[in-house]
């Protein structure tokens, strides 16, 4: 026998191990996912002179952050990331009124659900679904 069947009979083996030792319980709790979901981030403030400044979203990259700039609606999505991403947008200014953010999620291919809204400083989801 060469190496590599040597290292292909001792790799079968090893799997049938690991795999025989787990009870069909703990195989049922074995969740492959590979599902990739996208983001749309939407703040709006309130009114004719709404305005707000100095926010801060969560992106598969780290924080995106937008500092000085006054505007009354910003909208971004991002992606992809996986199930369990926190979800989070803080506005650090704002006059004129609250301003209102929504948090969309998109699975796969399909179209974007709200899945957040708040008239507040802040809003956060994290992908459960």
């Amino acid at each position: 026998m060469n190496l590599y069947s040597l290292t292909l009979i001792a790799f079968s083996a090893l799997t049938i191990f690991i795999f025989s030792s787990c009870s069909e319980d703990e195989m049922a709790n074995i969740e492959i996912n590979n599902d990739n979901y996208y983001i749309n981030y939407i703040i709006k403030a309130p009114g004719p002179y709404g305005r707000f400044s100095n926010w801060t979203a969560t992106t598969p990259d780290g924080t995106y952050s937008n500092n000085g700039y006054q505007t009354s609606s910003w909208n971004q999505s991002y992606g992809p990331v996986k199930k369990g991403f926190k979800c989070e947008v803080q506005i650090g200014h704002y006059q004129g009124g609250t301003p209102t953010i929504e948090i969309h999620v998109s699975k796969n291919q399909e179209p974007y659900a709200l899945k957040a809204t708040e008239t507040d400083e802040s809003a956060e989801y994290v992908i459960d679904f």
